[in-house]
């Protein structure tokens, strides 16, 4: 056996109460025909100790630890089988009731019982569980011959009735709220000589906690209790289970289980005649609770400097909490490409590469400066034009609980520098965001926000243009559209008369955008980052919206 090591959880005091009158005769009781072992005195000090003060006191770990350290004390033959066995059965007693765990009690029973087959539980201990775990016990030892009706098959692993007779009970299947629930239950005859208690186990609507009742002896087979008003405060369902056990904490007859438990409604107002125990009066409804008194405060303006107005009664103020750390320098390595917004009528004239900002080249990557036919061709339809992409690395600032300012520097690709064009590859951005829920960074999940940004960077789109040279500036003749050109251009390059030109608008150099994304934690320090940017570029003045991804990690 092992110790286990967790939290711990408390025994009803009432059993407790119990208990402690038996305690003190048990402890000391012993097996007069064993002779006495070196180590019997100091495992006795030992038993008085642990069940008499420490388990009584609900000090379950250390009654656990002390007994333990008693039964490796007494090794094989340092204590006599009489006083070894009860260290086991007082240890299997505490692990069965005190911790709940009926797995590790049943290997101490088993053990005890090993050591002294005559082994037996202190009657005022044996609660259905620290029984149950007792009666595997036997079963997997062999000792003990099983009771007359009692099932071979080992119960279902938590439940504290494990006996194969049934109590004859009748469960009420309703109650009003404050209002005593009579329970009532019939041993069966041949059982009743041998019945030292019968215990009922209930648990009440909306907690996780069985709490014990020890049942009052009524007349002839029966026995009954109140279930108390503290426990039918509110509506639900009360739940629970009865055992009967004998002097050394066998279980004889049960009805329900903690895992199939009986169980009473308790409500508001019920149909029928209230419950009752046969030839007795229904229990009387217990008193209500005491009205609220009149209020001190509505508000805090009421009250005194340095208290509160909570539930109407001024108390003192809780101080404020800390604010929790967060990470406030966050680094990222984002991904950009631009979608520019383009529109343009005779765009590869000349006039229009020098004033609206386009250049037009033809296939072998050359300047285009030709002269198009007005108003045929040469124009862009508006639309959205794939243009630059970029890659950049950025800083940002957790200045206030929701708000980040920031930078970005990087690159840009994509843009046009054939035909004597230039392209700046540069990126410099200076970013705000607000993050639009209350302390964002204080928690992992989604985190939306809204941003600003103004900054430096070119955005070049390019589309397929088609032209047809002017035929009086080309020399062709202007009847028949499939004439060639006979005359050189402006750079002494005789242009096809009609021909697709790649038209790039340069757009920037500066920028000014707005946007909203969304902000993914998976974990605290690392975020995956999706937004959306629309902006202008001017001089040059161009729609452009821009699609970010991006991964950052705070420090």
């Amino acid at each position: 056996m092992s110790a286990r090591n967790g939290s711990v959880p408390s025994a009803p005091r009432a059993l407790l109460a119990i208990a402690a009158g038996s305690l003190s005769g048990w402890l000391v009781a012993g097996d007069a025909a064993a002779q006495a072992r070196p180590r019997d005195a100091q495992a006795e000090a030992v038993l008085n100790e642990a069940l008499g003060t420490d388990y009584l006191e609900t000090r379950f770990d250390q009654a656990e630890r002390k007994l333990r350290a008693a039964i490796d004390a007494c090794g094989e033959a340092g204590c006599s089988p009489a006083v070894k066995a009860r260290l086991l059965v007082a240890l299997g007693s505490v692990l069965a009731q005190g911790r709940k765990e009926l797995g590790d009690a049943r290997d101490a029973f088993a053990d005890a019982l090993r050591v002294d087959p005559s082994a037996k539980l202190d009657p005022g201990l044996a609660t259905p569980e620290v029984a149950f775990a007792f009666e595997q016990a036997r079963v997997a030892v062999g000792v003990g011959a099983p009771r007359a009706g009692a099932s071979d098959a080992p119960a279902a692993a938590g439940a504290p009735a494990a006996a194969g007779a049934r109590l004859q009970i009748a469960p009420p299947p309703e109650q009003r709220v404050r209002t005593p629930v009579p329970l009532f239950v019939e041993v069966p005859a041949d059982l009743l000589p041998s019945v030292k208690q019968v215990t009922v186990w209930y648990l009440p609507p909306g907690e996780d906690e069985y709490r014990p009742l020890v049942m009052k002896k009524l007349r002839g087979q029966a026995f009954g209790i109140n279930v108390p008003c503290a426990a039918v405060e509110k509506e639900g369902t009360l739940r629970y289970h009865v055992a009967a056990v004998d002097a050394d904490g066998a279980i004889l007859a049960s009805a329900g289980a903690r895992d199939a438990p009986l169980s009473t409604e308790i409500k508001a107002r019920i149909a029928g005649a209230p419950p009752r125990w046969p030839g007795f009066a229904p229990p009387a409804t217990c008193a209500a609770p005491e009205r609220q008194g009149p209020r001190q405060c509505i508000d805090d303006r009421q009250c005194n400097r340095g208290l509160t107005c909570a539930g109407g009664a001024c108390v003192a103020r809780a101080p404020a909490k800390a604010a929790p750390e967060v990470l406030r320098s966050w680094v990222s390595l984002t991904f950009s490409p631009d979608v520019a917004l383009l529109s343009g009528k005779d765009v590869c004239t000349f006039a229009s590469q020098q004033r609206d900002n386009f250049v037009c080249l033809r296939g072998d990557g050359s300047r285009y400066d030709g002269t198009p036919t007005p108003g045929v061709a040469d124009d862009i339809n508006l639309g959205f034009a794939l243009a630059t992409l970029r890659v950049a690395l950025a800083y940002d600032r957790l200045l206030l609980d929701n708000l980040t300012v920031g930078g970005r520097v990087g690159f840009a690709v994509g843009g046009t520098t054939d035909g004597g064009a230039s392209f700046l590859p540069l990126h410099l951005e200076a970013r705000a965001q607000y993050f639009l829920t209350a302390r964002p960074f204080e928690r992992i999940g989604v985190r939306p926000f809204a941003l600003a940004a103004v900054g430096v960077a070119q955005v070049d789109a390019d589309v397929d243009v088609e032209v047809l040279e002017d035929a009086g500036a080309c020399g062709a003749d202007p009847l028949d559209i499939a004439s060639p050109c006979t005359r050189p251009g402006r750079s002494g390059t005789t242009e096809p008369r009609q021909q697709t030109l790649s038209a790039t608008k340069q757009a920037g150099q500066a920028f000014a955008s707005v946007g909203a994304g969304v902000a993914y934690a998976p974990l605290e320090g690392v975020s995956l980052n999706l937004a959306l940017r629309a902006g202008l570029t001017f001089p040059a003045v161009t729609a452009v919206l821009s699609p970010e991804v991006g991964l950052s990690l705070g420090f």
